[in-house]
């Protein structure tokens, strides 16, 4: 814990350049996998939609 008023110490390197980007394995698979599967899963649940309703089908239930 740090005393009030005091900031953190940071590392020279970091206090130069900024924050890193943090490159862990998830985040880069979220982005690279994740988010396009979620756009493809939207597009062909619209496209499902819109395709039983330009038939016509109604689902009895």
């Amino acid at each position: 814990m740090t005393p009030e008023g005091q900031e953190p110490e940071q590392a020279p390197e970091e206090s130069q350049n900024g924050p890193k980007v943090n490159g862990d394995l998830v985040s880069w698979l979220y982005v690279l996998g994740g988010i396009p599967a979620m756009i493809l899963f939207w597009l062909v649940l619209f496209g499902l939609v819109g395709s039983c309703d330009s038939t016509n089908l109604m689902l009895h239930g």
